[in-house]
């Protein structure tokens, strides 16, 4: 049976996630991780597209980007093929590094967006790789917070963040209240190939555009 086509729009807001194989590890040393991100930040560049969140795990990752005229689809396969032509050289591995296609999450709005991060910034606690989510090293909440300079993460995160210390204090807080939250609905997102994070309504448009959309 044919796949469907994603749900794919120029200037949409995505949460994409995906884990190695049979869920085996990706990252086994810091420059496995950096030529990730290395990669990420050129592919930025080179597509004009913009990452507001994101966190390496050693058997998984999740990029927050907004899409411009580039699909979402194309970004994701240049830097997956990426990685996995480099892993499969540097450790003599054969076959597919990565589960499937990429898992999505089309995200209606700031709020969404919010969610989302304090999901995925989360991740290492929750996996008792640290016991706080601004000593993991592969994740954007360092750039978020304005603790490191912005590198992977673009320019306006400021928009959801704040330009304040203030602000950037209730983000991390709010942040840290996910720690002791239920956040087994968010995780939920996950499990299936493509999701949409948003009202009813916006779901519902969602869902009527892609029908009118040409099928190629």
């Amino acid at each position: 049976m044919p796949r469907k086509p994603r749900l794919a729009f120029q200037n949409a807001f995505y949460h994409v996630f995906n884990r190695g194989v049979n869920k085996q590890q990706i990252f086994f040393s810091p420059d496995d991780y950096q030529f990730f991100l290395d990669k990420l930040f050129n592919l930025k560049k080179k597509y004009d597209h913009s990452i507001y969140a994101y966190c390496l795990m050693p058997n998984h990752f999740h990029i927050s980007i907004q899409t411009r005229r580039v699909p979402i689809s194309k970004i994701m396969s240049s830097l997956t093929t990426s990685y996995s032509m480099r892993f499969n050289n540097k450790y003599n591995h054969f076959g597919p590094v990565f589960q499937n296609r990429y898992k999505s999450i089309l995200v209606q709005d700031d709020n969404y967006f919010l969610q989302l991060s304090q999901y995925i910034y989360l991740n290492p606690v929750k996996d008792g790789l640290v016991s706080d989510p601004i000593a993991y090293p592969y994740s954007g909440i360092r750039e978020a917070l304005s603790l490191d300079p912005v590198f992977i993460l673009d320019e306006d995160i400021i928009r959801l963040v704040g330009d304040t210390t203030e602000t950037r204090n209730k983000y991390k807080q709010f942040v840290y209240d996910g720690l002791t939250k239920d956040l087994a609905e968010m995780s939920g997102l996950f499990q299936v190939e493509e999701a949409v994070a948003g009202s009813i309504r916006f779901r519902t448009s969602v869902l009527n555009k892609q029908s009118r959309t040409p099928k190629k």
